[in-house]
């Protein structure tokens, strides 16, 4: 096991470094310049996508209608609620919302 850490530690000190080409520097700026933006590309990506499939984002776009249409219609034809009572479980009476019904409608909690 020692010859062969002796034999690493020498083959480690004749390792000579590694040093870069003399265009490095303006290779990588010719390269970072050449880059497209990072925040355009999802854009880019979900505009081609819709592009090339009109008719799966018109059946997106029509089940959203849809379901946000029936949402406030089933919404809107439920009955207002009374409101809850001041004593009720649900709502003690040392709550904000206990204190505020308290003080709008008049009722102690």
């Amino acid at each position: 096991m020692n010859e062969q850490d002796e034999e690493l530690n020498a083959r480690l000190r004749a390792w000579r470094g590694i040093e870069p080409r003399a265009d490095f520097e303006a290779e990588v700026w010719r390269r970072v310049a050449a880059a497209p933006a990072a925040g355009v590309d999802w854009f880019l990506a979900l505009r081609e996508w819709f592009g090339v499939r009109p008719a799966l984002a018109s059946a997106v776009a029509l089940l959203l209608a849809v379901a946000v249409g029936l949402g406030s219609t089933f919404a809107l034809s439920q009955p207002a609620r009374a409101g809850l009572a001041i004593g009720t479980p649900s709502l003690h009476g040392s709550t904000l919302a206990a204190t505020y019904l308290a003080m709008t409608t008049g009722a102690t909690p």
